[in-house]
């Protein structure tokens, strides 16, 4: 009997994975069909360029969303991260340490929400909301509402360059996600943090230490946020603080595409990689068509919508 539930439980997370990437495509292929240019060479190389930064963004909010809760922060984290990296290079700090040193603040901002979070009591929406105003009010104070521009070649190699014809942002997202997918899949914190996320009652009982599990997720999606505000400020060879606030919803709509459950328990990261390109994919066929980055919004949104709804009808249908 338990064995039948299990396999039961997995056709339906199955289902569930792909139902908003379908959506999704087909919305892809419409948009390539009436505007042929989305799928020249240099469009998509420039796409995935772009949808670079929102896949690290996403694939730290889904550590998160896979264990029930959400990370508002991960976009003002970024900006963040970004004006510090600058600041720090053109103060002649080596690029490799002005990383690492901003990498460790991201983890220690990620950690703060995890502590509030664990041992605070704090709810998850509630914690990352006020991590998001303090990270923005650091921004804002750290660079005088002022933009910091950097001109060291080594640190915009990273955002510039390419291997073999591949731009370094590809090659960091594809990296990335495949790493994280092993871990969420082969290794026993991935493990513990599926089972967490499923029943945090019975994976406490069994022996996890869930409040670790959990501090380690906000800790791990503020370092991917930390790194996709380094790629960004590299890509554009500045520091703005303009940039972060709103980004955490496109991060946030890639999970949901990509067939994770805000209620926990389920998603990975190869299908998080596609829902963020496929909101990449959409925004950049409609900039072919001259659409307003407003309008574009609006879309994302209904598209998101109708992931969350595809998962959840069946559902609400078979218990009424």
């Amino acid at each position: 009997m338990g064995k039948a539930v299990s396999q039961k439980n997995k056709k339906k997370i199955h289902l569930a994975d792909f139902s908003g990437i379908i959506l999704g495509v087909l919305a892809v292929i419409i948009l390539s069909i009436a505007n042929p240019k989305f799928i020249s060479g240099t469009n998509l190389g420039n796409l995935g360029q772009q949808a670079s930064i929102n896949v690290l963004l996403s694939l730290g909010m889904l550590l998160v969303i896979v264990t029930g809760g959400i990370d508002l922060s991960v976009g003002t984290i970024a900006g963040f991260a970004g004006v510090l990296v600058a600041g720090y290079i053109t103060q002649g700090m080596p690029v490799f340490w002005a990383i690492m040193l901003v990498l460790l603040i991201g983890a220690f901002l990620g950690a703060f929400s995890g502590v509030m979070v664990v041992y605070g009591g704090v709810a998850p929406f509630i914690a990352t909301l006020c991590m998001q105003t303090i990270a923005r009010g650091f921004t804002l104070l750290y660079t005088h509402s002022r933009s910091i521009f950097v001109s060291d070649e080594t640190f915009l190699w990273i955002g510039n360059a390419a291997v073999f014809g591949i731009p370094i942002p590809i090659i960091i997202m594809i990296v990335l996600t495949i790493i994280l997918q092993f871990v969420m899949r082969k290794t026993t914190y991935g493990r513990s943090l599926y089972a967490y996320g499923g029943n945090p009652n019975a994976s406490y009982l069994a022996g996890i230490n869930t409040n670790l599990v959990v501090l380690k997720a906000y800790i791990y999606s503020a370092i991917f946020a930390s790194f996709a505000g380094i790629v960004l400020a590299s890509r554009m060879a500045v520091g703005s603080p303009l940039v972060g606030p709103g980004m955490e919803g496109n991060a946030i709509a890639a999970v949901v595409i990509g067939g994770a459950s805000l209620a926990g328990g389920t998603g990975n990261a190869i299908n998080t990689l596609i829902g963020a390109l496929i909101i990449g994919s959409i925004s950049n066929a409609l900039n072919l068509f001259g659409m307003q980055s407003y309008l574009q919004k609006v879309v994302i949104g209904f598209i998101t919508l109708g992931a969350v709804l595809i998962r959840s009808l069946p559902e609400k249908l078979k218990k009424n």
